[in-house]
């Protein structure tokens, strides 16, 4: 349980700072909503005016655009690029801390199995990642009711398929960070993956090729095609699959891996 507390207490740092961040620009693209409610029939004017490949790149559809789902639909594009850094970054920084800080020779000196710390490792980043899924429901759902506003299934759907998303992250920046020998940084690395795979699904949307939109793993659950079709039972599997395949490896690379001191 000391080990629980020690990487809470240092997990903690990290997620202050993008709680802020994830909060803050969830929050000013809700106080943006009332105006856009209030004005929609001109938005949408002015949005007809773009091209179809436009809108289909930034997942824009303008027949739900109006609604609370819809529109969350398309900012949590976004939101869920930031959540996708924050993820990789929790992965490879729990379970590449030693490797950072070059103290690997905590993990000889503890008394503890490699087992037991990579589960108490694990437990804290996915306590973690719910601690600000759930924050982030109580803000939209929260002003959904102060302002009297319909919420549907689908704004569910996109917060739940958001959490799946996010594991998968999760575990592949924890396999990331345990496969390499030196870990030098997080956030370049973490950032630079969530980019490209943000990247990959822009391409999957205009060329609406589903292939590249699942490689991209942000297209397993894009946020504008589950509001508009629910979840997809494929993309679920595919999801569940990439997580326990993933998680394991990394547990299995976590216990047999050579260590520098």
């Amino acid at each position: 349980m000391t080990t629980f507390r020690h990487e809470w207490a240092w997990h903690l740092k990290l997620l202050r700072g993008w709680l802020i961040a994830i909060l803050g620009t969830l929050g000013l693209f809700l106080t943006f909503y009332p105006a856009f409610q209030m004005g929609m029939d001109d938005l949408n004017a002015l949005l007809q005016g773009f091209p179809p490949e436009f809108l289909l790149g930034f997942g824009l559809d303008i027949t739900t655009f109006g609604t609370y789902s819809g529109y969350m639909a398309y900012i949590y594009t976004f939101i869920q690029l930031l959540l996708g850094i924050l993820s990789l970054m929790s992965g490879m920084y729990l379970l590449g801390r030693e490797k950072l800080n070059r103290t690997s020779d905590f993990l000889f000196s503890k008394p503890i199995s490699r087992s037991k710390l990579w589960l108490q490792k694990v437990s804290v980043g996915l306590i973690g990642l719910l601690l600000i899924n759930g924050l982030i429901g109580l803000v939209i759902y929260g002003i959904g009711i102060v302002l009297d506003l319909e919420m549907d299934r689908a704004l569910f759907q996109i917060l739940g398929s958001s959490s799946l998303l996010q594991l998968i992250f999760f575990f592949l920046g924890a396999l990331l960070t345990i496969i390499k020998k030196r870990v030098q940084s997080v956030t370049g690395p973490a950032t630079s993956i969530s980019f490209g795979f943000y990247f990959m699904l822009i391409i999957g949307r205009l060329l609406e090729d589903d292939k590249i939109s699942r490689i991209s793993l942000y297209g397993l659950f894009d946020p504008a095609q589950v509001q508009r079709n629910g979840i997809d039972q494929t993309n679920l599997l595919i999801s569940l699959g990439l997580v326990f395949v993933l998680a394991g490896i990394s547990y299995w690379r976590f216990i047999k891996m050579d260590l520098e001191v």
